[in-house]
């Protein structure tokens, strides 16, 4: 798998993120038009889980979206499962040249996208299949601990855990934080952090402001 480098942090910009998707078009388009419809962003990044393993009727529908936007987008682990399954020939009620297309899309993504100091990811902030489907979020700040000690990122993004929530690196002292409903956090450069954006199939999406320094957790209400 491929890891994607680009420069964020160290230039001032907006970054809209998005993720679990869940093949959901309606919510993800909703997500999307809240995205837009705030302050203008450099990028708009879906961290994973764009499709869902068992639904299958709007693969192309969603590829359509993210091309037509320019969002870029890491492979989560239903993602990885559907490239599975066509890779394996299973019996998908999908048209030839459309399963092409969507495996072609579906190679493309990377694990993750990184700078010096921030990574974009699904879940866990590693190479390994293993690391799409192992949460960061376990209701402890025991996996969190072991992501700052392994790696040298400032902040991690990520998606997998449906539930908005914060952990924060602070002198060595880790701690696991809930983020309000359109709640601004402030990411002071001398913490550490790790940001679970929460499922935009929930109405969940947010905004990291690099210039600031902040991230917004924002909702947008979804209908069953």
């Amino acid at each position: 798998m491929m890891t994607r480098r680009v420069k964020v942090w160290s230039r001032p910009g907006r970054v809209k993120l998005i993720a679990d998707s869940h093949s959901n078009l309606a919510a993800m388009q909703a997500c999307i038009n809240r995205l837009h419809g705030s302050n203008a962003a450099n990028r708009i990044i879906h961290l994973g889980d764009l499709f869902d393993s068992l639904q299958h009727n709007q693969l192309c529908e969603m590829i359509n979206i993210i091309t037509r936007f320019e969002i870029s987008a890491v492979k989560g682990n239903n993602d990885f499962n559907i490239q599975n399954m066509l890779t394996n020939g299973s019996s998908m009620n999908i048209q030839g040249n459309d399963k092409k297309g969507i495996l072609t899309f579906l190679e493309s993504l990377p694990m993750k996208i990184v700078d010096d100091e921030i990574c974009f990811t699904h879940s866990l902030p590693f190479d390994s299949v293993r690391s799409l489907y192992e949460p960061v979020d376990n209701g402890t700040t025991g996996r969190a601990k072991e992501i700052f000690d392994k790696t040298p990122y400032h902040l991690i993004c990520c998606g997998h855990s449906h539930t908005p929530v914060l952990f924060r690196w602070r002198s060595g002292t880790i701690s696991r934080e809930s983020i309000n409903p359109e709640e601004t956090v402030f990411l002071n450069p001398s913490e550490r952090y790790i940001i679970v954006v929460g499922a935009s199939d929930n109405g969940e999406c947010g905004e990291l402001d690099t210039g600031l320094k902040t991230y917004t957790r924002m909702c947008v209400p979804i209908g069953r």
